[in-house]
């Protein structure tokens, strides 16, 4: 049975959307102007074609576009934004969930964006790389706020569920999240 093409199965936004669901948490921004910041953003992608191919094509990370978006919307809404892990840190899974759960469940307004890699088997390369925001985490549970309708979508993550390096990547666990791309964000008074 065929089925129909939808919004965000063939586009590589996701990174985007992550931002723009984090927003929604954090500040409550309705359909009209999250579609203006998606706009704003194609159309200051479109003024750089190297860049713009880039996330066409998935060869960024998205973190810089992520953390640009941030920084220009953190002037229309204040922002608190924080990157708790440098690139080439290797923080254990524990010190990611403790790092997420504390910031989840210190208040209302806050978002945990990140990217996670996941594989179809330990041995292949990753089927997915995705962009996504957390908006709580319960009962060693993290659920996530994110934009993919796709029936094999991940929507929530286990305490157990996933790895901090790639390397670890193993047929018990074969989703990697990126402790250098996690951003925690909260509504700046």
């Amino acid at each position: 049975m065929l089925k129909p093409f939808y919004q965000g199965k063939l586009d590589t936004f996701c990174a985007i959307y992550a931002v723009l669901n984090a927003l929604r948490l954090t500040h409550g921004i309705r359909v009209p102007k999250a579609r203006d910041i998606l706009n704003e953003t194609l159309l200051a992608l479109a003024s750089s074609p190297e860049a713009f191919r880039a996330v066409l094509e998935q060869t960024t990370d998205y973190c810089g576009l992520v953390d640009t978006m941030l920084r220009v919307q953190s002037r229309s809404f204040p922002l608190d934004i924080r990157q708790p892990f440098a690139a080439g840190e290797s923080p254990s899974r524990d010190a990611v969930w403790e790092c997420c759960g504390q910031w989840l469940a210190s208040g209302s307004g806050r978002a945990v964006i990140f990217r996670f890699v996941r594989h179809m088997t330990p041995d292949t390369p990753p089927v997915n790389r995705h962009w996504t925001t957390a908006d709580s985490l319960q009962n060693d549970v993290l659920h996530l706020f994110d934009s993919s309708h796709e029936a094999e979508a991940i929507l929530n993550i286990r305490k157990d569920g996933f790895v901090t390096r790639s390397e670890d990547v193993s047929g018990d666990c074969l989703l990697h999240i990126q402790p250098a791309t996690i951003r925690l964000l909260r509504l700046s008074f």
